[in-house]
């Protein structure tokens, strides 16, 4: 499944969304374009039950979302055992109406945070967590890349991100249940957005191999294992963009979003 990292972008009314249509619709208009989302809202303040059952109710049932856990775990608490388990078990419990649309919550490890200081704290975090919640690990310490990680992640049934963007650590592998890739881009070589101002063709040939080789991987094994790819809006300069490409790579549909606009009332009929 391909989709964009967010998607409540001033910059894609005209471009993608209606130019005349409600803010509060877009999110049902962008689940008509594509089939995963992933949310980065929830990383500066967790969304209360109420907010995730109205996006429950615009998404289709065969959607999936993901949401950025949020800082005060990561970034304020440091994955800290008791206080750090308590938040995430409320952010667990805020997204139960969900149900399966719940692709996967993003656990952003903070930069300064490095193997020797968060592994333990890692491995207990994911040990206390909600049964069934599927959680995905980004690192961005250069530490972490280390040989005895696919194993943690392994005993803890937890995925590895794989991220392209210059300041997180390569990872040249899929651990864990979903594949997932991030595709971040950089603010200084894509300054503005709304509008593709870079032209990537040979890195997006690669994503789709390297989601093309999971797949396969995954259903010669006879294991069903999600395959997800979002764009940033910095990788090319319009992730709308970018994740069409990626679909039409993948052999998916990729329509022009304006296929989707509702049409202009007839001469004289209007409001």
């Amino acid at each position: 499944m391909v989709g964009t990292c967010g998607f409540s972008y001033q910059e894609w009314r005209g471009p993608f969304y209606p130019p005349g249509m409600p803010q509060s619709e877009w999110l049902g208009f962008y689940a008509r374009n594509f089939e995963a989302l992933e949310l980065d809202g929830s990383f500066y303040r967790p969304p209360a039950r109420s907010v995730v059952a109205g996006w429950a109710g615009a998404l289709p049932e065969r959607f999936g979302l993901s949401l950025k856990v949020p800082r005060d775990i990561t970034h304020e608490a440091r994955l800290a055992w008791e206080p750090a388990a308590g938040m995430l078990r409320a952010f667990a419990a805020s997204l139960a109406p969900l149900g399966d649309r719940l692709l996967a919550v993003l656990l952003q490890l903070p930069p300064s945070l490095t193997a020797e200081e968060g592994r333990e704290r890692l491995v207990r975090l994911l040990g206390t967590r909600p049964d069934g919640l599927p959680v995905v690990v980004e690192v961005r310490h250069p530490s972490w890349r280390a040989p005895w990680l696919p194993g943690l992640l392994a005993d803890c049934d937890a995925s590895l991100a794989r991220v392209e963007w210059p300041e997180v650590p390569a990872m040249v592998e899929w651990l864990g249940p979903v594949r997932y890739g991030r595709l971040l881009g950089d603010r200084e070589g894509t300054p503005r957005i709304g509008a593709k101002v870079r032209d990537l063709p040979g890195d997006l040939d690669r994503w789709a191999g390297l989601a093309t080789d999971a797949a396969d991987a995954a259903g010669a094994a006879g294991r069903s294992r999600p395959v997800a790819l979002f764009a940033n809006n910095r990788f090319e300069g319009a992730a709308f963009t970018t994740a069409a490409e990626l679909r039409r790579r993948l052999g998916q549909p990729a329509e022009d979003p304006m296929s989707h606009w509702p049409e202009p009332p007839l001469p004289g009929l209007g409001p």
